[in-house]
């Protein structure tokens, strides 16, 4: 039996994401957003395989869990924008959550996650109704 290499794994679904996004954002620039850290690595990945205009923009989210704040906030105004929120992963659900309500009262046209890694099962209650790209289960 042959197996895959992880990172080949990893670029079929970077690529599939992108993919997913040159679909449902055709004609339109979205703004990708991503919190400054190791989830840079696969926004690059991503962004670069993207076949629409992409914006990119970051932010960076301070604090414990029973009170985050942006550190770094946003260098533009996303309403009325289409918003892709990317990360490598969702490691603290109550941080993203946190993230998604303050965009969404910013009043963009959409929001959507992208996700190396969709969310656990059990995490996707709190992240609030979400478009998670590239998840059957959304």
């Amino acid at each position: 039996m042959t197996s895959v290499p992880s990172d080949l794994r990893r670029s079929e679904r970077t690529l599939a994401l992108a993919r997913d996004v040159g679909r449902r954002y055709a004609g339109n620039a979205p703004i990708a957003i991503s919190e400054i850290g190791s989830g840079l690595f696969f926004l690059s990945d991503f962004v670069r395989n993207v076949d629409v205009p992409c914006e990119i923009d970051f932010l960076s989210i301070g604090g414990d869990a029973s009170a985050h704040r942006f550190v770094t906030d946003l260098s533009r105004p996303i309403d009325g924008r289409d918003v892709l929120v990317v990360c490598d992963r969702i490691d603290d659900p109550q941080r993203m959550s946190f993230l998604l309500g303050a965009l969404r009262e910013r009043a963009p046209r959409s929001l959507a996650l992208v996700s190396y890694e969709p969310p656990a099962d059990a995490d996707r209650a709190a992240l609030g109704e979400i478009a998670i790209l590239g998840d059957s289960a959304s």
